[in-house]
């Protein structure tokens, strides 16, 4: 790896999953890049997606990994939501402060059209008329919860969006999957946000650069370009500074005693239905597919932890 581009808390192999971040123009736009191409391959096999479906779903989880940079505590996390109209129906992602991401389409197979040969129609796939929504549970009261509409079905577009109408921050974002024999083979995005003090001229710069014909993410990755090149190439710079970065990954956290609180909480009455039929129940993590069973003296002990509570 070429020392000018390595930021502390990146992988050694800058061809592995991660995100970097830098700052640039004298301080006044904070630029972010990432590589999923792993994470979204792993997404892909899990929910065996159509071409257009892990399109989509790997749009949408880099996007939500980029916003989820902000995250600062440990226990933070963020969940992203986008209901639509489109055949995808919808897509939920969970992120921590690690770089860890869970998603699913709420459907997986999905008829695959293009905007022209190897680009495909994601916003076909996604809809236009629906909703993008950012949960973040940051050890406040209340989580916060932000959302705006869909303005193309695109992903990007309406990350970018959302940052300038929720969070008023005047943002870039790009991303891509390219795809090819039916698997991902590379993934990843880029965000380029106005940091306070920012003046009208780096706004205009950073939107010059981005209007003016900047390759699409995957051409430059298939070029071999890891995020702090693309960052470097985006800015211009040559006064850019790397900051830090770390890996990401696709990364599901959940266990049988998950799911247990999950049947717990859809009420007495219906655990109880349950367990008269006296049958094992399975259960199915939405985010990763893993399957549990539980047996009628499981649901017996988790009805009784139930009226214990009172």
């Amino acid at each position: 790896m070429d020392e000018k581009y390595y930021a502390s808390g990146m992988p050694l192999d800058e061809r592995e999953d991660h995100l970097v971040r830098a700052v640039a123009l004298k301080g006044n736009v904070k630029a972010v890049a990432i590589r999923t191409t792993a994470a979204v391959e792993k997404a892909r096999s899990i929910h065996n997606t159509t071409n257009a479906a892990t399109a989509a779903l790997g749009r949408f989880l880099t996007g939500s990994l980029l916003i989820a940079e902000s995250l600062k505590n440990d226990t933070d996390t963020q969940t992203t939501i986008i209901r639509a109209d489109g055949p995808i129906r919808g897509m939920t992602c969970v992120c921590d402060n690690k770089g860890h991401a869970r998603a699913y389409p709420y459907e997986s197979e999905v008829e695959t059209t293009y905007l022209r040969p190897g680009k495909i129609n994601v916003g076909a796939a996604v809809g236009k008329n629906g909703s993008l929504t950012v949960i973040r549970d940051v050890g406040l009261k209340e989580p916060y919860s932000g959302s705006v509409e869909l303005i193309s079905g695109e992903i990007a577009e309406d990350f970018t969006y959302y940052l300038a109408s929720s969070e008023q921050t005047p943002s870039v974002v790009a991303l891509g999957v390219q795809i090819k024999d039916g698997h991902v083979i590379n993934a990843g995005g880029m965000m380029i946000q106005m940091m306070p003090g920012f003046t009208e001229e780096d706004l205009d710069y950073v939107e010059k650069r981005a209007n003016g014909g900047f390759p699409e993410i995957t051409f430059l990755m298939e070029e071999g370009f890891s995020p702090a090149k693309i960052l470097d190439l985006f800015m211009g710079d040559p006064e850019i500074a790397y900051l830090n970065g770390y890996p990401v990954s696709f990364s599901c956290p959940c266990s049988k005693e998950r799911m247990a609180d999950g049947l717990a909480a859809i009420g007495r009455s219906e655990l109880y239905k349950m367990i008269k039929d006296n049958k094992d129940i399975e259960t199915v993590c939405h985010f990763c597919g893993t399957k549990y069973t539980f047996t009628p003296s499981e649901l017996e002990k988790i009805f009784a932890e139930i009226m214990g509570k009172g």
